[in-house]
């Protein structure tokens, strides 16, 4: 399904310069984080995990900046950008993909983070051995 996703390759957005985070809660698989420019967390995972599976950005503000990650040593053909236009449910994708097993992190921005989409988010990561990014507006 998502797998089969072709890759945007377009290098805009996806700002290198990194802002220190608010709030950050790092419980079992997942980083949260209420600083929108805070990406360093991210960066730092996928520059240490020797992980191969995919690498999946649901809905990001911009299109990453490819040329960056592979600077810093990330392999973008592992790279999966699912913008939101090409999404009719991304809850319902973000939980599948989470369930899946196929990705090493998945990279998600929502508007609330609440406790049980949080609690929901920890199960999901622990059974599928998936890192999971979320950052929150609210």
């Amino acid at each position: 399904m998502l797998s089969h996703y072709q890759q945007q390759t377009n290098n805009n957005a996806f700002n290198e310069s990194i802002v220190d985070s608010n709030v950050s809660n790092r419980k079992n698989r997942l980083t949260l984080s209420y600083d929108l420019n805070n990406y360093q967390p991210l960066l730092h995972h996928l520059q240490t995990s020797d992980d191969p599976r995919w690498i999946l950005f649901i809905a990001p503000p911009g299109k990453p900046n490819f040329q960056f990650l592979q600077q810093a040593g990330i392999n973008k053909s592992r790279i999966i950008t699912l913008n939101q236009k090409q999404l009719n449910n991304p809850d319902q994708i973000f939980e599948d993909a989470l369930s899946s097993n196929n990705y090493a992190a998945v990279i998600r921005w929502v508007n609330k983070c609440n406790k049980p989409l949080i609690n929901e988010i920890n199960q999901l990561t622990v059974k599928s051995n998936t890192h999971c990014f979320v950052y929150c507006t609210q």
